[in-house]
């Protein structure tokens, strides 16, 4: 099927697709057109409020990602360090007595 074949001018999406969301966000909180935001992060316009509600925008999704990351990897390390745990700790017979391995 025609379906099936991997085009490769699609194996990369368009920044302004990847940021649509982010100039949509920033455009209604001030109130302006999104394509006006899309201008100022290209650079072809200038606008310090616009630039700063971007590297807010940016900001709060990075912390976002880290917090994601930072829970991820302790919920790993607990996941991994209760496993270690029970490596360690000796088998018991129903008795209560610790059974060799």
């Amino acid at each position: 099927m025609n379906g099936d074949k991997v085009d490769s001018s699609m194996n990369s999406i368009p920044s302004v697709s990847l940021f649509r969301g982010i100039y949509n966000r920033v455009a209604k909180r001030l109130g302006v057109d999104p394509s006006y935001v899309s201008r100022v992060a290209r650079g072809e316009r200038k606008s310090a409020v616009v630039e700063k509600a971007l590297a807010e925008e940016v900001r709060i999704i990075r912390d976002h990602l880290n917090n994601h990351e930072n829970n991820h990897n302790d919920n790993h390390n607990n996941n991994h360090a209760s496993a270690e745990q029970k490596k360690k700790s000796p088998i018991k017979s129903r008795s209560g007595e610790p059974l060799e391995a």
